[in-house]
């Protein structure tokens, strides 16, 4: 139940995801001390007749403005700078925004801005391994790419060396960076790949249909990774003058937020990006106006797999023009669950599964998504007609009062929820950045001051038929056009933008194993609940608790039906709220709350502010013990899932799993019913089917309790917590339900085999490689494989299968492995999977198979053993600087016996494994040739 962020409707604005260059950052996992930052080479001067005069020093940043705690400098280049503090966090965050994207593009580079931030990534004279000289500095990174913008943004945790690294390295590659052909020549068909994957999903294929539709000359009616002939034939000459054109100080915004020294820092940005020089003339700008829309339009796409779905677009103003917070506020009233009339006029009658609208402009005008979600069987003219006569303000059905203060709540919630992380903050300013980065406080500052009278005028203005494309073509007697407004100048519009308050500030904590060990508390209340608390003073006095129920015996609990729909439908409400009233009553508590519930246990998680958690928490106890679990959301999500099931069928996934589900039942030997019995979808859909509500009440009936609970609280701690958690929950009891017995899964040995499955119309294929041993994360093999495996698949880029399959053969956008091993018995099991061009698949198989080899044969180097630990106890330190993370790591050592002193000797033992050990352990454990390999695509 968290609140909606206004970010959502900025995201759903020119493109429905940016493209992005590198695979998602990795899972947490384990920290060390931070490793030294290795100098870039400096560049060697050119050889003069006499000794000359020491350069001046670089000229300090100006400060120009500080708005909510952010202060924007510029240097002479015209450089601009955006510095966010924050001495609570234990990481830093450096984020760099060029204004450029594909809007800045010409007919024969489409996609070039996203194919240029791929080579940005393969290095500079100075630099020629990014991923190794990162991965050793422990460091998460990523690149995007919009219509409007390209973004850089590395995080780590707060090291002045690293710091030093990443400012130096990002004004080197600002202007030296290689763009070669060789590199374009293996990237290309990384990209290609990625292009594939996306014509793979049925929305993302909808989405650029329709966003082509609606434009006919400005480039945001093109997809922002391009089509694939320009990405396979763009000369590397387009591509290297299109890096001088646009990669400049002059238009860049660099951001850095989190733990730093500010003045140390801005002398550092001083010195790297200060003698940096523009080129000669002004940043192209395009000039291209999009004529006003004449009618309706219309696109039908076709494709194998999915769900029917419609979507239409309205073009709206730049987000500059002051109607885009009305255009917010319309958005949200009409999408928000339960309130909103999408949702009661389409979801709650079952005429559509999903259904919403949202989106902004950008630099320029841009455009609003309607989004509906139908089940397979619906009548698609009806619930179109509905749908447009909603958004369009047919339906009769005016907003009232309290929908709109709902609305401003959410706004002021959501914006002191973005405040509280700086990290995340800046990152959403580079999505605004491209206008103004003040944009977004000048629109939470407007938000409020929406009238019901201000919705409806943007509606009549925008939402019309004329200025729609869904779009069915009708003659018409007459020619409507919508002409988008001006917005006014930035300075202008900006002129009377106030800052925001500033947030309770956090404390300086680094979250060392000793340092958390100390602040953790740990009791056993009279009732028998388990309470784990850690202290610590937060931005914006947050604080996350998460209590664990448990019960039964998993195979009793295995058997009934609907274990899965008792925390989904406690959602819906309790005796004290129906859903409106729980939303809204989390809301004006700054709170936000999800249950889940399995066979044998319960996790609710609860976010709220010092102030506020024990009244959150209230409300919580009142919806476990006494939910409605009503039959009109049992029935609407049952629905939903037969729906999904059946889109499911023709998915590339789902094929390659019903291929190989026998071969893994038999070596299991085990058959209908049993838990590890891996079921068809045509079972599952039959399970569906058969589960009814009463199965679901009477499930919550016979287990869910307070028999067994444990807490964890992490962060602001409210005085008599332990007391409130007492009293809500002590007294919940069921003593017939029966007590919690752990399951342990066996391990498994599983036969070698090959599977190859067809998938039609699918551009992208899949390959996964499966194999099966005993291990357990306490037997002494076990960290030398952990980093065995991050050598081979596990970390970012710079692991093998990545640095082989993509970076020097440009064969997949990602392929990567994952290693899963128990605590509590020995099931574990090494993951491979990769995705490529169906007819690169002989190729994809046989390099993994000959890295496979290599490691058995060759083994790890000392080299790559050391980046690896780094790598891993970088991770895991970073992962703790997060309350979510904390309050789940208290649970997780509770169950296992464990203390933060465990976790300090374990952090210690894998910081002394050697090459040696991780080689053996490699050895004995995986064969090379005991894999279980499945392949899927459209292989013809």
């Amino acid at each position: 139940m968290r609140p909606i962020l206004i970010a959502l409707a900025l995201a759903a604005s020119l493109g429905l995801a940016e493209a992005k260059t590198a695979n998602p950052p990795s899972p947490p996992s384990p920290p060390k001390a931070p490793a030294k930052a290795a100098a870039l080479p400096a560049p060697k001067p050119a050889p003069a007749p006499e000794a000359p005069l020491p350069p001046p020093p670089p000229a300090p940043p100006s400060l120009l403005r500080e708005i909510g705690g952010i202060e924007e400098y510029r240097l002479a280049n015209g450089l601009q700078i955006l510095l966010f503090p924050d001495e609570a966090q234990s990481t830093t965050t450096v984020n760099i925004m060029y204004r450029v994207g594909s809007r800045h593009e010409s007919q024969g580079e489409y996609g070039m801005a996203h194919l240029l931030e791929h080579l940005l990534f393969k290095g500079t004279p100075s630099l020629r391994d990014i991923p190794e000289e990162f991965a050793r500095r422990g460091m998460r990174w990523n690149g995007t790419t919009t219509a409007d913008r390209t973004n850089y943004f590395a995080s780590f945790n707060a090291n002045e060396q690293t710091l030093d690294f990443v400012l130096r390295f990002e004004a080197d590659r600002m202007l030296n960076s290689l763009i070669a052909k060789s590199d374009l020549d293996k990237e290309m068909n990384v990209v290609r790949n990625e292009f594939e994957r996306g014509e793979n999903e049925p929305m993302q294929v909808l989405n650029k249909r329709v966003q082509a539709l609606a434009y006919d000359w400005n480039a945001y009616g093109h997809s922002t990774i391009g089509p694939k002939s320009d990405i396979e034939n763009v000369p590397i000459e387009r591509l290297q003058a299109f890096y001088k054109r646009f990669y400049r100080p002059d238009n860049a915004m660099l951001m850095v937020a989190g733990r730093f020294d500010k003045e140390a820092t801005l002398q550092r940005i001083a010195a790297a990006f200060g003698p940096l020089g523009n080129p000669a003339g002004p940043v192209p700008e395009p000039y291209t106006v999009e004529p006003a829309q004449d009618g309706e339009r219309l696109v039908v796409v076709r494709r194998v797999g999915g769900q029917p779905a419609l979507m239409a677009y309205y073009h709206v103003p730049a987000l500059a023009h002051p109607d885009s917070a009305p255009l917010v506020v319309l958005g949200l009233m009409l999408s928000l669950q339960p309130s909103g009339q999408l949702y009661k006029e389409l979801v709650e009658p079952r005429l559509a599964l999903s259904a919403g609208i949202g989106g902004l402009g950008g630099v320029e005008p841009g455009g609003m998504r309607a989004v509906a979600v139908l089940p397979p069987d619906a009548d698609l003219p009806k619930v179109e007609q509905r749908l447009l006569d909603l958004i369009e303000g047919r339906a009769g059905k005016p907003f009232d009062e309290s929908e709109l203060q709902r609305v401003r709540e959410l706004a002021l919630l959501s914006y002191r929820e973005q405040m509280k992380n700086p990290e995340a903050l800046i990152q959403q300013i580079s999505g605004l950045g491209a206008a103004d980065w003040r944009l977004l406080f000048q629109l939470m500052e407007d938000l409020p001051k929406v009238s019901l009278a201000d919705v409806e005028r943007v509606r009549r203005a925008y939402l019309r038929p004329a200025n729609r494309s869904l779009g069915r073509y009708l003659p018409s007697a007459s020619v409507e056009r919508v002409e988008i407004p001006a917005a006014p100048p930035l300075n202008e519009r900006l002129a009377a933008l106030k800052g925001p308050p500033r947030l309770e500030d956090g404390e300086r904590f680094d979250p060392t194993p000793e340092q958390l060990a100390a602040r953790t508390r740990s009791e056993v209340l009279p009732s028998g609940i388990e309470l784990h608390t850690l202290a610590k003073r937060t931005r914006g006095n947050t604080v996350r608790l998460e209590m664990q129920l448990r019960w039964g015996e998993r195979r009793a609990t295995f058997a009934r039906r609907g274990t899965d729909l008792v925390g989904r439908l406690m959602s819906e409400g309790s005796r004290s709220y129906d859903k409106q009233q729980l939303r809204d009553a989390l809301q004006r508590l700054k709170a936000s709350m999800s249950i889940g519930t399995a066979d044998q246990g319960l996790l609710l998680s609860l976010s709220a502010e010092q102030d506020s958690l024990l009244e959150a928490l209230k409300i919580a106890a009142d919806v476990l013990q006494a939910p409605l679990l009503p039959r009109e959301a049992f029935e609407r999500g049952q629905q939903s899932a037969l729906a999904a099931l059946q889109a499911a069928r023709q998915e590339p996934e789902s094929l390659r799993q019903q291929a190989v589900r026998a071969h893994y039942n038999q070596a299991r030997g085990v058959g209908r019913g049993d838990p590890d019995y891996l079921r068809s979808i045509d079972e599952r859909l039959e399970d569906v089917k058969a589960t009814s509500l009463d199965d679901v009440r009477r499930f919550y009936a016979d287990y869910v309790s307070a028999n067994e609970a444990r807490v964890a609280v992490v962060g602001a701690l409210p005085e008599g917590l332990a007391a409130a958690i007492e009293q809500l929950f002590g007294g919940w009891k069921k003593p017939a339900a029966p007590r919690y017995v752990r399951y342990i899964a066996p391990a498994i040995t599983v036969a070698p085999a090959r599977f190859d499955v067809p998938a039609r119309d699918k551009a992208n294929a899949l390959a996964q490689w499966r194999q099966d041993f005993a291990l357990n994360d306490r037997d002494p093999d076990y960290l030398p494989l952990l980093l065995a495996h991050h050598v081979f698949g596990g970390g970012a880029l710079e692991n093998r299968l990545a640095t082989r399959v993509r970076q020097r053969e440009g064969l997949s956008y990602g392929i990567g492995s994952g290693l899963a091993v128990s605590h509590f018995g020995h099931a574990a099991g090494l993951t491979i999977g990769g995705s490529f061009a169906p007819q690169n698949r002989d190729q994809v198989l046989d390099l993994v198979q000959q890295e496979l080899r290599r490691l058995s044969e060759q083994g790890i180097t000392e080299a790559e053993l050391a980046r690896a630990k780094t790598d891993v106890l970088e991770a895991r330190r970073q992962s703790r600087a997060r309350e979510a993370v904390l309050a789940s790591s208290l649970l997780r050592m509770a169950d296992d016996g464990e203390s933060w002193a465990e976790v300090a000797r374990r952090e210690a033992e894998l910081q002394a494994v050697s090459v040696e050990q991780a080689n053996a352990a490699w050895r004995r454990l995986i064969r090379p040739d005991g894999f279980v390999i499945s392949t899927v695509g459209d292989f013809k």
